[in-house]
């Protein structure tokens, strides 16, 4: 057997010989491998006793330091003999009062793969070459640097690091592709990077064009209110005006594209047919809402606007009341009705033909179909007749 080593550290802690992997068994990194994790990061020097025993045993400074640091380092040498890898004594060297990771014994890491490539891409002028290696960087990142051990001070921003130099390898292998046209191999790159990034709206942008760019278009309108949702419940914010803008390519795809009349008006028909009150963004029920407030004159008709505030509860493991009122409303309301998420902590719906009690029997309706330990979280419901518009004469 040859004495040569793979060390994975992205998406987790592996040591690879001989195609055989010694990975921590644990959830949480012990002592033991964090120090092992830490001597192959800082591979290229020697880290003294006290840097080492400020990072790993800030406890025990007090109770025969060395000692304490010894017996690491012992542990760290049977755990890897333990494991099968008969050369496991010399991985770790001690001198001249520290400690480090034995370079003779050959050994590559995913880490220093990862950054080679990158640099090797921003150094490159063929697109088609560049692209090809930040495409073999991204994939080497299976996840963030050290995952079992992420609460660690020196390990905070070293996952910041390489995940800021993932991200920018991403974004330009994307804008490559946008030139290229390759919305496919984009799709399957976004749709990794946002595993990775679920906030970043750039991905989301290019996810999103991606899909279109296929005419994946009832995906891509899923996916679009999937991320609104979480960017509700988890930051309590909305989408930038950039991002909205991309619902109207996804939602009324046939005026970017040549369609005959009939084509236009059969997809709306069964696009129209669906059971349930009608989701729209803010923007859209807001436009619905000065159109249905001009024809009032002529309609006769009695239109209630309701809004409904509940308390931001972005930690509530299932969703909390805006995710129950989201099923709920859909079911409760009719066909003809529209509905919004105006805020993270906001509905908005639109009443048409209905008298001031009719709406509160409609309201009720919704509330009485949720589970009553989650109406604390409701503050209030508002009523609001829609009138129409005066227009000068």
């Amino acid at each position: 057997m040859g004495m040569s080593l793979r060390v994975e550290l992205l998406g987790g802690f592996a040591i690879i010989h001989d195609g055989e992997s010694i990975t921590e068994q644990a959830r949480k990194s012990s002592k033991v491998w964090k120090l092992l994790q830490y001597l192959v990061t800082n591979r290229h020097r020697s880290v003294s006793q006290e840097e080492l025993l400020d990072v790993f045993c800030a406890e025990e400074m007090q109770i025969n330091p060395g000692s304490v640091l010894r017996t690491m380092v012992y542990r760290a040498r049977g755990a890897l003999e333990k494991s099968g890898l008969e050369f496991a004594d010399n991985l770790v060297l001690a001198k001249s009062g520290g400690y480090s990771w034995n370079n003779k014994i050959p050994c590559t890491t995913d880490i220093e793969e990862f950054e080679d490539l990158v640099k090797k891409a921003h150094l490159e002028d063929d697109k088609e070459k560049k692209l090809e290696l930040l495409l073999t960087a991204a994939d080497l990142y299976k996840g963030d640097f050290l995952p079992t051990s992420s609460g660690e001070l020196w390990v905070i921003p070293l996952v910041r690091y390489y995940r800021t130099l993932y991200l920018g390898c991403v974004h330009d292998a994307l804008d490559i592709m946008d030139e290229m046209e390759h919305s496919a191999q984009a799709e399957e790159l976004c749709t990794k990077a946002l595993c990775i990034d679920p906030f970043d709206e750039q991905l989301i942008e290019h996810h999103l064009n991606a899909l279109l760019s296929q005419d994946k278009v009832d995906e891509a309108n899923m996916v679009y209110k999937k991320m609104e949702t979480m960017f509700f419940d988890v930051l309590g914010v909305d989408f930038s005006d950039k991002l909205r803008s991309l619902y109207n390519k996804i939602q009324y795809p046939e005026f970017h594209k040549q369609m005959t009349l009939d084509e236009v008006v059969e997809d709306w028909l069964d696009n129209a047919d669906y059971p349930g009150a009608y989701y729209c963004d803010a923007g859209m029920f807001k436009t619905l809402f000065q159109v249905e407030a001009r024809s009032l004159p002529r309609s006769g008709r009695m239109t209630f606007v309701v809004r409904i505030d509940t308390r931001h509860e972005p930690k509530a493991k299932s969703g909390g009341i805006m995710k129950l009122l989201g099923t709920a409303i859909p079911k409760c309301l009719r066909m003809g009705d529209i509905y919004t998420r105006s805020s993270p902590s906001q509905y908005m719906i639109l009443l048409y033909s209905l008298t001031y009690e009719d709406c509160k029997m409609v309201i009720d309706r919704i509330l009485r179909s949720i589970d009553s330990r989650n109406l604390h979280s409701l503050i209030g419901i508002h009523y609001k007749l829609v009138k129409h518009i005066e227009q000068d004469t």
